[in-house]
């Protein structure tokens, strides 16, 4: 019997589990991109000559699992055992498991942050922050779970943030807050359900050629804006604003734009989808919808 790892895979799930502490064994289908049911076959593997250990569905360092992370002076947190911090953990892991293998998304996880005295685990409510080329993102996850008492907490956190001006929130169900009350004066704050779909989405969100789209649309007659409220103007009566997720943020400027300028319009470029949501928020605005996958540069995107 073989009593190391097999391959590169292993061996990365085994040093995710080690700084992660814990992992939802479902999770660990993104360490083995194969076929569907391939994955527990390996972690199978590692419990077996007791690399991990499988409590209910979660997976944690087991015996010689610690041993081998010792040797190799891989990174290792001290496995929590308060209950209570469990689902925070599995979802900080779960988010961690899915950008892994991801070379221009980095996540750090709020444990790690270096910065104990301003980040406090347990008295701020980030997850982490997710460094998408280079910008980085305080962010925050509201599941079903949790009620709208916690949605709360995550407002009075963001409005103690001195630091950070971008922010991600992964919500399940966007419905279930009210957008106006996450406008706090910063740039960007990204209100993001949170699906697979829309996590790939995540990656490239500092790479879509919005300048390609203004330049079909409007033919060089605008240009980067210096207002606070649009992205892009003629400095005369064209003003653009860029969407790619629902940012309150921008919502709110647009708001206030318009709300001070009733005699004036603005135009929106977005995907059709997006343009639904944004809809309920800035009705009066003029919609341009476009498929914003065919303006990714997804080839010049990497993560240095």
């Amino acid at each position: 019997m073989n009593y190391f790892p097999n391959g590169d895979n292993e061996i990365k799930l085994i040093r995710f589990i080690a700084k992660f502490q814990y992992l939802s064994m479902a999770d660990s289908k993104y360490f083995f991109p194969s076929s569907k049911y391939y994955y527990r076959n390996r972690v199978n593997n590692l419990i077996a000559k007791k690399f991990i250990k499988k409590i209910k569905s979660n997976l944690m360092l087991d015996e010689i699992g610690i041993e081998y992370c010792q040797l190799f002076h891989f990174e290792y947190t001290r496995r929590n055992r308060n209950k209570k911090y469990l689902p925070r953990l599995l979802q900080i892991s779960n988010i961690g498991a899915f950008y892994n293998n991801c070379e221009f998304v980095k996540y750090t996880p709020s444990f790690s942050m270096k910065d104990k005295e301003q980040f406090t685990v347990t008295a701020r409510r980030f997850i982490g922050i997710l460094e998408i080329n280079g910008f980085e993102y305080l962010t925050y996850q509201i599941t079903n779970e949790q009620d709208s008492k916690y949605a709360m907490t995550v407002i009075y956190d963001i409005q103690k943030e001195k630091y950070h001006k971008n922010i991600i929130i992964l919500i399940d169900d966007s419905s279930k807050i009210n957008i106006n009350d996450f406008a706090f004066g910063l740039n960007q704050v990204l209100i993001v359900t949170d699906t697979e779909d829309n996590r790939e989405k995540l990656k490239y969100l500092n790479s879509v050629n919005w300048s390609k789209i203004l330049d079909k649309y409007y033919r060089n007659k605008v240009v980067l804006s210096e207002y606070i409220f649009c992205d892009y103007t003629d400095y005369k009566k064209t003003y653009v604003s860029c969407f790619y997720f629902l940012d309150s943020e921008k919502i709110n400027r647009i708001k206030q734009f318009l709300r001070e300028n009733r005699n004036k319009s603005i135009d929106i470029i977005c995907d059709s989808q997006l343009e639904k949501e944004l809809k309920k928020e800035l009705p009066t605005a003029r919609y341009i919808t476009v498929n914003l996958e065919e303006y990714i540069d997804k080839e010049r995107n990497y993560y240095d």
